[in-house]
Protein backbone atom coordinates (compact mmCIF):
# COMPACT_ATOMS: atom_id res chain seq x y z
CA UNK A 1 0.00 0.00 0.00
CA UNK A 2 1.51 3.33 -1.05
CA UNK A 3 1.71 6.22 1.39
CA UNK A 4 -0.13 9.34 0.18
CA UNK A 5 2.15 12.25 -0.62
CA UNK A 6 1.44 15.91 -0.03
CA UNK A 7 -0.38 17.50 -2.92
CA UNK A 8 1.22 20.63 -4.35
CA UNK A 9 -1.04 23.64 -4.11
CA UNK A 10 -1.03 27.40 -4.30
CA UNK A 11 -1.55 28.03 -0.57
CA UNK A 12 0.78 30.45 1.20
CA UNK A 13 1.16 30.93 4.94
CA UNK A 14 0.66 34.63 5.62
CA UNK A 15 0.46 36.93 8.62
CA UNK A 16 -1.58 40.01 9.38
CA UNK A 17 0.09 42.18 12.00
CA UNK A 18 1.73 43.13 14.24
CA UNK A 19 -0.81 45.79 15.13
CA UNK A 20 -0.28 47.62 18.44
CA UNK A 21 -3.48 47.88 20.49
CA UNK A 22 -4.07 49.60 23.82
CA UNK A 23 -6.59 47.36 25.56
CA UNK A 24 -7.62 50.03 28.06
CA UNK A 25 -9.66 51.54 25.20
CA UNK A 26 -12.65 50.12 23.36
CA UNK A 27 -12.62 50.37 19.59
CA UNK A 28 -12.01 48.63 16.29
CA UNK A 29 -8.66 48.33 14.51
CA UNK A 30 -8.14 46.94 11.00
CA UNK A 31 -5.30 44.45 10.62
CA UNK A 32 -5.73 44.00 6.87
CA UNK A 33 -8.26 43.29 4.15
CA UNK A 34 -9.02 41.31 0.99
CA UNK A 35 -10.42 43.05 -2.05
CA UNK A 36 -9.78 40.59 -4.90
CA UNK A 37 -12.21 37.93 -6.10
CA UNK A 38 -9.28 35.55 -6.47
CA UNK A 39 -8.21 35.70 -2.81
CA UNK A 40 -9.31 33.44 0.03
CA UNK A 41 -7.89 33.76 3.55
CA UNK A 42 -8.29 30.88 6.02
CA UNK A 43 -7.32 32.01 9.54
CA UNK A 44 -5.54 29.36 11.60
CA UNK A 45 -4.24 31.22 14.66
CA UNK A 46 -4.69 34.58 16.40
CA UNK A 47 -2.72 35.92 19.35
CA UNK A 48 -1.51 39.04 21.15
CA UNK A 49 2.08 39.50 22.35
CA UNK A 50 2.23 41.99 25.23
CA UNK A 51 4.62 44.88 24.81
CA UNK A 52 3.78 46.93 27.91
CA UNK A 53 1.75 45.78 30.91
CA UNK A 54 1.53 46.90 34.49
CA UNK A 55 -0.68 45.99 37.40
CA UNK A 56 -3.88 44.00 37.71
CA UNK A 57 -7.04 44.82 35.82
CA UNK A 58 -10.22 44.85 37.86
CA UNK A 59 -12.16 44.59 34.60
CA UNK A 60 -10.54 42.33 32.00
CA UNK A 61 -10.44 43.28 28.34
CA UNK A 62 -12.70 41.30 25.99
CA UNK A 63 -11.49 41.14 22.40
CA UNK A 64 -12.74 39.63 19.14
CA UNK A 65 -11.01 39.07 15.83
CA UNK A 66 -13.72 39.38 13.18
CA UNK A 67 -14.22 39.87 9.44
CA UNK A 68 -15.11 43.53 9.75
CA UNK A 69 -18.67 42.88 10.91
CA UNK A 70 -19.41 42.72 14.63
CA UNK A 71 -20.19 39.16 15.86
CA UNK A 72 -18.89 37.56 12.65
CA UNK A 73 -15.93 36.27 14.63
CA UNK A 74 -12.75 34.50 13.65
CA UNK A 75 -11.55 34.18 17.27
CA UNK A 76 -12.19 35.67 20.73
CA UNK A 77 -10.38 36.13 24.03
CA UNK A 78 -10.78 37.56 27.50
CA UNK A 79 -7.35 38.91 28.33
CA UNK A 80 -5.81 37.95 31.68
CA UNK A 81 -6.24 40.23 34.68
CA UNK A 82 -2.48 40.22 35.25
CA UNK A 83 -0.36 39.47 32.16
CA UNK A 84 3.34 38.84 32.63
CA UNK A 85 5.01 42.23 32.34
CA UNK A 86 7.33 42.78 29.40
CA UNK A 87 9.80 44.77 31.52
CA UNK A 88 9.91 42.41 34.51
CA UNK A 89 13.71 42.30 34.62
CA UNK A 90 13.84 38.81 33.15
CA UNK A 91 13.54 39.94 29.55
CA UNK A 92 10.36 37.94 29.09
CA UNK A 93 7.30 38.65 26.98
CA UNK A 94 3.98 36.90 27.32
CA UNK A 95 1.16 36.18 24.92
CA UNK A 96 -2.53 35.31 24.91
CA UNK A 97 -3.78 32.94 22.23
CA UNK A 98 -7.31 33.63 21.02
CA UNK A 99 -9.88 30.83 21.00
CA UNK A 100 -11.07 30.07 17.46
CA UNK A 101 -14.77 30.70 16.99
CA UNK A 102 -17.05 27.74 16.35
CA UNK A 103 -17.69 27.87 12.61
CA UNK A 104 -15.31 30.82 12.38
CA UNK A 105 -15.40 32.97 9.30
CA UNK A 106 -13.20 32.53 6.23
CA UNK A 107 -12.50 35.63 4.17
CA UNK A 108 -13.08 35.55 0.44
CA UNK A 109 -14.25 32.17 -0.92
CA UNK A 110 -17.16 33.25 -3.11
CA UNK A 111 -16.97 36.54 -5.01
CA UNK A 112 -19.58 38.93 -3.64
CA UNK A 113 -20.69 42.40 -4.54
CA UNK A 114 -22.22 45.38 -2.80
CA UNK A 115 -23.82 46.49 -6.07
CA UNK A 116 -27.28 45.48 -7.28
CA UNK A 117 -27.22 43.85 -9.72
CA UNK A 118 -23.80 42.43 -8.97
CA UNK A 119 -20.94 43.89 -10.97
CA UNK A 120 -18.68 40.97 -10.11
CA UNK A 121 -16.41 42.98 -7.81
CA UNK A 122 -15.62 41.55 -4.38
CA UNK A 123 -16.87 43.41 -1.32
CA UNK A 124 -14.10 44.38 1.09
CA UNK A 125 -13.62 41.80 3.83
CA UNK A 126 -11.38 42.77 6.70
CA UNK A 127 -9.36 41.12 9.44
CA UNK A 128 -10.30 43.35 12.34
CA UNK A 129 -9.59 43.64 16.07
CA UNK A 130 -12.66 44.64 18.09
CA UNK A 131 -12.07 45.55 21.75
CA UNK A 132 -15.63 45.27 23.06
CA UNK A 133 -14.76 45.64 26.77
CA UNK A 134 -11.82 47.78 27.83
CA UNK A 135 -9.49 46.73 30.62
CA UNK A 136 -9.92 48.82 33.77
CA UNK A 137 -6.84 48.86 36.05
CA UNK A 138 -7.40 48.15 39.73
CA UNK A 139 -4.83 50.64 41.07
CA UNK A 140 -6.79 53.69 42.28
CA UNK A 141 -5.75 57.25 43.02
CA UNK A 142 -6.44 59.08 46.26
CA UNK A 143 -5.19 62.60 45.41
CA UNK A 144 -3.99 64.80 42.55
CA UNK A 145 -1.94 67.99 42.31
CA UNK A 146 -0.07 69.88 39.56
CA UNK A 147 2.66 72.52 39.69
CA UNK A 148 4.59 73.88 36.69
CA UNK A 149 3.12 71.23 34.37
CA UNK A 150 4.28 68.41 36.65
CA UNK A 151 1.31 66.35 37.80
CA UNK A 152 1.56 64.13 40.87
CA UNK A 153 -0.90 61.40 41.71
CA UNK A 154 -1.15 59.68 45.08
CA UNK A 155 -2.06 56.01 45.49
CA UNK A 156 -2.21 53.78 48.57
CA UNK A 157 1.14 52.21 47.67
CA UNK A 158 3.22 52.67 44.52
CA UNK A 159 3.87 49.22 42.97
CA UNK A 160 7.27 48.08 41.74
CA UNK A 161 6.34 48.53 38.07
CA UNK A 162 5.86 52.30 38.49
CA UNK A 163 9.41 53.61 38.22
CA UNK A 164 11.07 56.50 36.42
CA UNK A 165 10.78 55.86 32.68
CA UNK A 166 7.78 53.54 32.90
CA UNK A 167 4.94 54.27 30.47
CA UNK A 168 1.51 53.98 32.09
CA UNK A 169 -2.09 54.90 31.35
CA UNK A 170 -3.79 57.41 33.62
CA UNK A 171 -7.53 56.91 33.34
CA UNK A 172 -10.76 58.44 34.71
CA UNK A 173 -9.12 61.03 37.00
CA UNK A 174 -11.72 63.59 38.09
CA UNK A 175 -9.93 66.30 36.11
CA UNK A 176 -9.63 64.93 32.55
CA UNK A 177 -6.48 66.98 31.95
CA UNK A 178 -4.57 64.34 33.95
CA UNK A 179 -5.64 61.44 31.75
CA UNK A 180 -3.58 59.85 28.98
CA UNK A 181 -0.52 57.73 28.32
CA UNK A 182 2.32 59.22 30.34
CA UNK A 183 5.98 58.60 31.14
CA UNK A 184 6.79 58.51 34.85
CA UNK A 185 9.41 61.04 35.90
CA UNK A 186 9.78 59.98 39.52
CA UNK A 187 8.08 57.90 42.20
CA UNK A 188 7.98 57.66 45.99
CA UNK A 189 6.32 55.15 48.27
CA UNK A 190 2.87 56.64 47.62
CA UNK A 191 3.19 59.12 44.72
CA UNK A 192 4.39 59.33 41.14
CA UNK A 193 4.86 62.33 38.88
CA UNK A 194 4.82 63.01 35.15
CA UNK A 195 5.00 65.93 32.74
CA UNK A 196 1.53 67.22 31.86
CA UNK A 197 1.36 69.63 28.89
CA UNK A 198 -2.42 70.00 29.37
CA UNK A 199 -2.32 71.50 32.85
CA UNK A 200 -0.04 74.11 34.43
CA UNK A 201 -1.27 74.28 38.01
CA UNK A 202 -3.95 72.76 40.21
CA UNK A 203 -4.17 72.74 43.99
CA UNK A 204 -4.04 69.46 45.88
CA UNK A 205 -7.42 67.75 45.45
CA UNK A 206 -8.79 64.49 46.83
CA UNK A 207 -9.58 62.14 43.94
CA UNK A 208 -10.46 58.44 44.21
CA UNK A 209 -11.74 58.11 40.63
CA UNK A 210 -8.41 57.66 38.82
CA UNK A 211 -7.11 54.28 37.68
CA UNK A 212 -3.48 53.54 36.76
CA UNK A 213 -2.14 50.67 34.67
CA UNK A 214 -1.01 49.45 31.26
CA UNK A 215 -1.95 46.64 28.90
CA UNK A 216 -0.71 47.09 25.34
CA UNK A 217 0.21 44.39 22.86
CA UNK A 218 0.84 43.45 19.24
CA UNK A 219 -1.99 41.49 17.63
CA UNK A 220 -1.28 38.89 14.93
CA UNK A 221 -3.53 36.70 12.77
CA UNK A 222 -1.89 33.86 10.84
CA UNK A 223 -3.49 31.75 8.15
CA UNK A 224 -3.50 30.34 4.63
CA UNK A 225 -3.97 32.54 1.57
CA UNK A 226 -4.87 31.27 -1.87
Amino acid sequence: MSVPKPTPNNLSVVRFGPLSVDFTKTGTYTLGQLELDSETFIPTASFVVYTNTGGTNGTQAVVAIDNGTTSQNIATATLPATPVVANDGAGSLSQTVFTPATNGYVLGQVPVSTASPSNGAAATQSVRVNVTTAAVPALATTNRVTANNISTLTVASVPAWITAGAVVNVLTVGNAAYNGTVTVLSATATTFSYYNPSLTTEASTADTAGRIGAITGDVYVVGLLQ
